[in-house]
């Protein structure tokens, strides 16, 4: 009876073990909980066809193969420095990961080209477009269209945008470049163990 026990408790000590270490291996397929708001599935972004601060073209291509964080302001006014401030803060938080924190731009959206600010920092990378490439963009995002340039007192959110190219999370403007960093390194893990074969 005794060695029933011990054969049983060992058996048990061992799926125990193997569900554990299949776990914390390949993880449980359950997104992180995060600060922002998550988007379940990732939303994938239509085709745009936008500019860089330099003239050069920039398509929904250019989001793959690594993190954007992407906000929305014109870099002339209260509204665009804030959100600008915000980003390069979010990525001065992520020196603890510097695998990550190289995998990461950071982009503004401006209302109009803004080539003398243009390699500003050699990560941020403004965008720009006709009326109309700019509201798909938006409405993708699910900013309600029409919009205008956000006043100084109106919500400036980021959106985070992954290596496939969709949109993976939202962080309202009350939520710290800490808090945003946090978040941003939890869903890297996760598409990191994702990816694992």
């Amino acid at each position: 009876m005794i060695r029933l026990t011990l054969a049983a408790a060992a058996i048990g000590l061992f799926l125990v073990g193997y569900y554990w270490g299949n776990q914390y291996r390949h993880g449980d397929g359950t997104p992180p909980a995060i600060e922002g708001v998550l988007i379940r599935p990732a939303y994938p972004l239509p085709e745009l066809r936008l500019w860089d601060g330099a003239g050069g073209p920039f398509t929904t291509q250019h989001f793959a193969g690594h993190w954007t964080l992407l906000a929305f302001g014109d870099p002339h006014r209260t509204s665009g420095w804030r959100a600008i401030t915000r980003l390069i803060e979010v990525y001065n938080r992520l020196a603890i990961a510097p695998d990550l924190q190289g995998k990461l731009r950071l982009a503004l959206a401006t209302p109009a080209p803004a080539s003398d600010l243009d390699g500003w920092s050699p990560v941020l990378r403004l965008l720009w477009g006709e009326t109309r490439e700019m509201q798909r963009l938006q409405t993708a995002l699910g900013i309600p269209a029409p919009t205008t340039t956000p006043t100084p007192d109106q919500a400036i959110p980021g959106y985070l945008i992954g290596p496939s190219g969709r949109l993976l999370a939202l962080f309202p403007e009350a939520q710290t470049p800490a808090a945003i960093a946090a978040d941003l390194t939890a869903l890297a893990a996760h598409t990191d163990s994702e990816a694992r074969p």
